[in-house]
């Protein structure tokens, strides 16, 4: 099938490649990315082990509920973080930080939301310590971004140096 595919676009003029392209199903891009698929399967187990409701008395009285909600939105950042990645370290830091955060945010606010639909408690405080495990991960990233940054600069300054000595 995707052989006679491919032989069938090569033949098109590109007008139609454009629209064969468009509307042929394509493989979604997250599931080539690994980072992506485990962040949905991880969500995706947050979302149904966060349903059941005697799993929910279990952990909250082991745990400190709001150390859980940070533990699993730091992990669900980090996964996050590292799909969005399509350029070297320190490319598009912003941007890619940004689009972390408002990802992490909704799935935090869309967590909350279905908790009402299932019969437990949504909480605000939940969802600030969703989108504050966020926040400390980009922070600890942006150090890790300077850091490397700093030592490249250096590094530099140090060849440079070395290649314009005295004579």
């Amino acid at each position: 099938m995707g052989r006679i595919k491919s032989i069938a676009i090569k033949i098109m003029d590109p007008m139609t490649k454009i629209i064969v392209k468009k509307f042929i199903p394509q493989k979604p891009q997250w599931l080539s990315n690994p980072w992506f698929l485990g962040a949905t399967i991880f969500y995706g187990a947050m979302f149904i082990l966060g349903s059941v409701r005697s799993l929910e008395r279990t952990f909250i009285w082991t745990f400190n509920d709001k150390l859980l909600h940070f533990t699993a939105y730091f992990v669900l950042t980090a996964l996050i973080y590292l799909g969005l990645k399509t350029r070297p370290i320190g490319e598009l830091f912003f941007p890619r930080s940004l689009a972390t955060l408002a990802i992490v945010a909704g799935a935090g606010a869309l967590d909350e939301i279905a908790q009402y639909f299932v019969g437990r408690d949504s909480s605000f405080d939940d969802w600030v310590a969703d989108t504050a495990a966020a926040v400390v991960l980009l922070i600890l990233v942006a150090l890790v971004h300077g850091l490397i940054w700093t030592l490249e600069m250096y590094r530099q300054s140090i060849s440079t140096d070395e290649s314009g000595g005295d004579l």
